[in-house]
């Protein structure tokens, strides 16, 4: 059993993004992003604390707006429009979930793609199902499971599940890992027999929300387990894996400190490629 740090990959990427910011603000720019929060989903308030903190560090400005309770979807779509419009902004990103009554849909379609921080609109989707990650912004939460992934093995070849579909993690991580030439497996909330699907597997990524889903009834040493569930168990933060299995796998990530840790240095890194692809060089 082995616990996967993200440590070292998280310590390279603020040095690199540090050095661009710095080369950056020597010609004037100051590196900007808008985050806009319309969520009342409690699961999300340490992430946007982690990540207006590191970009302090970074020296990244990070503008946070809350969309108020009584605000309807015209006024989200305003906010949106303004941010795409107004040339000090450099990234955008609406943290996710957001409440029922809004359109999330919509909301993803809106963002400027070149402003698109966490890759969630469809013309960045679209260009990652075409395998063409280089020309688009990635999704920050996939690209962290899969950095944490490949330092343990290649994932060429490999027998991997995703659990989970949803749009911020599940489905664009199934792409990209396809991209890699993984073969893919997609477990969802209809799917049958989870340790029958799980076995012959040795990578598995989880992204429910759902704790002690993963656990020791249904892992085996071979396993090797990147758990980017967050949810709230007894007033503690936790993933979707059983940590009290950990001496049953052959590594896994650890909820806090793994895939939501690394997450949110990425979402600089994917700042830097939206100013490159606005022009800023």
């Amino acid at each position: 059993m082995m616990r996967i740090k993200a440590n070292k990959i998280i310590d390279s990427i603020k040095i690199e993004v540090k050095a661009k910011v710095d080369a950056y603000k020597i010609k004037g720019i100051k590196p900007t992003i808008q985050t806009i929060i319309a969520s009342d989903n409690a699961a999300i308030k340490p992430y946007i604390l982690s990540k207006i903190k590191q970009a302090a560090n970074l020296g990244i400005a990070m503008k946070v707006i809350e969309l108020g309770s009584n605000k309807k979807h015209e006024a989200f779509e305003a906010l949106i429009r303004v941010s795409n419009n107004d040339k000090s902004i450099h990234g955008i990103i609406i943290d996710l979930p957001i409440r029922n009554d809004l359109d999330q849909n919509q909301v993803l379609t809106i963002i400027d793609q070149k402003k698109d921080i966490d890759g969630l609109n469809p013309l960045n989707q679209a260009l990652i199902q075409q395998g063409q990650e280089n020309k688009t912004i990635c999704p920050a939460a996939p690209q962290a499971c899969i950095k944490l992934a490949e330092t343990i093995d290649l994932l060429s070849g490999k027998q991997v599940v995703v659990i989970g579909r949803g749009p911020t993690v599940g489905k664009p991580l199934a792409t990209m890992l396809i991209n890699r030439n993984a073969t893919v497996t997609i477990v969802h909330s209809r799917s049958k027999n989870l340790a029958h699907t799980l076995r012959p597997a040795k990578f598995i990524f989880t992204a429910t929300g759902q704790p002690g889903l993963l656990n020791a009834n249904n892992v085996t040493a071979r396993h090797v387990i990147i758990d980017a569930g967050i949810a709230y168990k007894n007033d503690k933060l936790v993933g979707d894996f059983d940590v009290e299995a950990a001496n049953k796998v052959m590594a896994y990530s650890s909820v806090p400190g793994g895939v939501g840790s690394l997450t949110s240095v990425i979402i600089f890194s994917n700042l830097l490629k939206c100013m490159n692809m606005q022009g800023y060089f």
